[in-house]
């Protein structure tokens, strides 16, 4: 049995980071009616919120044990860190329902740009370090501590969402992480409440089961 810790949930979470920005540059222009602005809205919040505590956690958590254990990837660390730095003022102009829908959806364009270029680096540079300094036991106690620090109000649409961008396979690998009752619910109420919710969003359906792509 393998001692490595199986980071799953981490790069589910770089999935969604990828597309969901793109999505939101494309609706949130011109939102049908008020019911789907407000939507879009909650879509922004959700998706800035896990950005946050995603960064926040590399931040404080992930990177400076890196720094300690691989003192050669100090500088690789700083450019990660800085990128994080670079996306705060386009992260800003989304985050203000003040500004014109131009602007916005022109930052979220921007994100996903800039937030790809920093994933290709992150999964490049920083993930196999964190297969070195993290054992199994350790990145499942790490991981139960990121779930238990998001507003638990979020937590259906945060994980139909990020289903919903990463792979069935990969979707699978993170959702075998969480105790059985918390995958059945996902099952029975959260996948199907999210399908909705994003054909309601972008218009597109997303695959009917998340751990399968039928």
């Amino acid at each position: 049995m393998t001692n490595e810790p199986d980071l799953s949930a981490f790069l589910l979470a770089h999935a969604g980071f990828r597309t969901e920005f793109g999505r939101l540059a494309a609706v949130l222009p011109a939102p049908r009616d008020a019911a789907h602005a407000a939507l879009i809205e909650q879509q922004v919040e959700l998706v800035l919120a896990c950005l946050h505590h995603h960064h926040t956690d590399e931040d404080t958590t992930l990177w400076p044990r890196l720094r300690e254990r691989f003192p050669r990837a100090l500088p690789l660390l700083d450019v990660l860190e800085e990128q994080h730095e670079t996306v705060d003022a386009d992260v800003a102009v989304l985050a203000d329902r003040t500004r014109p829908a131009a602007d916005r959806a022109h930052a979220a364009a921007r994100l996903h740009t800039a937030l790809g270029r920093h994933l290709d680096d992150e999964e490049r540079d920083a993930v196999p370090l964190l297969l070195r300094a993290y054992t199994a036991q350790e990145w499942l106690e790490h991981g139960r501590q990121v779930v238990g620090g998001y507003d638990r109000r979020l937590l259906p649409a945060l994980f139909g969402w990020l289903c919903s961008a990463g792979t069935p396979e990969l979707a699978a690998r993170a959702l075998a992480e969480f105790p059985w009752p918390v995958r059945l619910v996902f099952r029975l109420r959260w996948w199907p409440a999210y399908r909705r919710r994003h054909h309601a969003l972008y218009g597109t359906h997303v695959r009917a089961h998340a751990g399968r792509a039928s």
